[in-house]
């Protein structure tokens, strides 16, 4: 038991050093407080607060994976290696991804509840 509360506090301890240090972490954090506050607004159903948080919490995740491996990378070294290159390129390319994806799913969404509200 005692090894799963210091693995639990170790898990936190990330997430806090990463919303710290990572100034894309702290952006997609704003976008989900924004998103939360729409959702909201616009009383979107269960389903919907599911799909939403699911999403947010890809992306998240996604960007604490980034940061895990551009900090490996550069311990390894700070010299110019095609492979970390490689390596930091294409987990960039998956937060860049899971970020579109959420985007299309917000759009799908809350368009229709914008545009009954609007129109």
């Amino acid at each position: 038991m005692k090894l799963r509360l210091a693995a639990f506090r170790f898990a936190w301890q990330g997430i806090v050093h990463g919303f710290r240090k990572e100034a894309n972490l702290r952006f997609h954090l704003l976008a989900a407080v924004l998103v939360l506050g729409l959702g909201v607004w616009l009383h979107i159903p269960m389903m919907e607060w599911c799909i939403l948080i699911v999403c947010m919490g890809m992306v998240i995740t996604a960007e604490l994976l980034n940061a895990a491996i551009e900090r490996l990378a550069d311990r390894i070294t700070r010299e110019e290696d095609p492979l970390i290159g490689q390596a930091k390129d294409l987990g960039a390319g998956a937060v860049l991804i899971t970020a579109l994806s959420a985007l299309v799913v917000g759009l799908l969404i809350f368009l229709p509840h914008l545009w009954l509200l609007f129109s």
